[in-house]
């Protein structure tokens, strides 16, 4: 298949080189077919303003482009001859509608054409990214109610501190993932801007309407110099996946907190055979290596965000085409993040805290500080009572009154018995109604444009 690169048809590239230069484009790309389909329909509305298309012309494109939706809908399947979703479009117009075809690309480069499609990528799987988050919180407040008040020992340096309880562990999640989502907000507000009809970096010369294509495909502004549209691939991108990972990191925590306290030794964690898995050899095991998974998945995230990075560190401005290495680790860490989320809420969903096991677990060190606030609370400095605490240490008699005023008694706001369940849940119903909202204006956009009704 031709390319829209080519110059003479007779003179053939390598078949080594054309391997090595397309790349992962060819397997990548063919997600991306509706977007591919939206933005050129949006460009030939903005060549026809201008002009530069009849419309006559505009009528045929604006047809065989919904026809070609019709027929394949949002992905497409491509081979290594068709290079990309950019070829195998154009390509597709000219089989259709002959010459009318070949002026599509007027105005354009294919690096404009592929940041265009990237973006309203990124903005697409970023809600839904953030909607599958918004669900896994969900199941965080589902075990946080379900186990709420079972307690548990919090630890610093691994030796126990101060007694929580299983809800109040938990909810430390909830609002990093709320923090976490403003985040998200934050880099969808960022890659929002129209990056079409920047061309190869350089202006091009002819009016084009970059605001009329931005206000057709959604974006919130137009990226202004074509430089920087340029400069900003893979910058933006590692931005997403740090993003990610600030999640991921958040879930290698849990994940980390799960599988100690699931240690034999302990077992304040129990599990259902759902989410373990066994040995080859040792009859006994049931392993909860889904959180190993999730540590490790963690660190490949981490290695995603370098490899972004690493790759745009140190290149000219402009386009130069090691920004092509900046897509598959992209595509990478949406699938990544997502089937983490997925993965950590199905865990939740099966396991459950054994306060008899770790009552029978406590230190009687873990309520020294108990002491020390109560002389405190008859008028003792503070650095006496931690004192006099430290030699009160090995009479403490844990029992449930003791476990009962460790908790109740810590009244500042935060605490085990004073966090807000109902607040923490109003909080996740605005940011699902926000992120459910953008959801459906994309979707009212790509459909208004691929299928022309409103």
């Amino acid at each position: 298949m031709a390319k829209m690169w080519q110059k003479d048809t007779g003179n053939k590239l390598n078949p080594s080189i054309e391997k090595y230069t397309v790349g992962s484009d060819w397997i990548l790309d063919g997600q991306m077919f509706r977007y591919e389909l939206a933005s050129s329909l949006a460009h030939a509305r903005m060549l026809a303003k201008i002009g530069i298309l009849s419309e006559t012309e505009l009528a045929d494109v604006s047809r065989a482009i919904r026809e070609l939706f019709l027929e394949f809908g949002n992905t497409i399947t491509l081979n290594v001859s068709d290079e990309d979703i950019h070829s195998k479009l154009e390509n597709l117009l000219i089989e259709r509608i002959g010459e009318t075809g070949k002026k599509i690309h007027t105005g354009r480069s294919r690096n404009d054409q592929v940041m265009v499609v990237t973006r309203m990528y990124e903005r697409e799987r970023l809600i839904s990214i953030s909607l599958e988050y918004l669900d896994l919180i969900d199941s965080m407040i589902a075990f946080a109610r379900r186990e709420k008040g079972k307690v548990l020992p919090g630890y610093t340096h691994t030796k126990q501190a101060m007694l929580i309880t299983a809800d109040f562990w938990m909810t430390a999640f909830i609002e990093a993932g709320l923090d976490h989502l403003s985040t998200f907000r934050h880099v969808f507000d960022l890659i929002n801007q129209n990056p079409l009809g920047s061309g190869s970096g350089f202006g091009v010369p002819i009016p084009l309407d970059r605001e009329m294509t931005a206000r057709l495909l959604g974006f919130a502004r137009v990226q202004q110099n074509p430089m920087y549209v340029q400069n900003s691939r893979g910058r933006f991108e590692s931005q997403i996946i740090d993003a990610l990972w600030l999640a991921m990191n958040d879930f290698s925590r849990l994940a980390a907190d799960m599988l100690m306290y699931n240690m034999d030794e302990l077992l304040f964690l129990e599990t259902t055979t759902a989410i373990t898995t066994g040995s080859s050899i040792m009859p006994q095991k049931r392993n909860l290596d889904v959180m190993e998974l999730v540590r490790a998945k963690t660190n490949t995230m981490l290695a995603l965000s370098n490899q972004v990075k690493s790759t745009v560190s140190g290149i000219h401005s402009g386009y130069n085409r090691d920004l092509q290495e900046t897509k598959e680790p992209l595509f990478h860490a949406f699938d990544l993040a997502s089937g983490t989320m997925e993965a950590v809420a199905v865990t939740l969903a099966n396991v459950s805290i054994n306060e008899t096991a770790v009552i029978n677990g406590l230190s009687q060190g873990i309520f020294a500080t108990d002491i020390a606030f109560e002389a405190v609370g008859k008028g003792m400095p503070f650095r006496d009572a931690y004192r006099l605490a430290a030699t009160k240490i090995g009479t403490i008699d844990i029992n449930e009154k003791t476990i009962r005023e460790s908790i109740e008694n810590r009244v500042s706001p935060g605490s085990p018995r004073t966090i807000s369940m109902d607040q923490l849940e109003t909080a996740v119903e605005t940011a699902r109604s926000i992120w459910q909202s953008e959801k459906n204006r994309n979707e009212g956009i790509l459909n208004t444009l691929l299928t022309g009704e409103e």
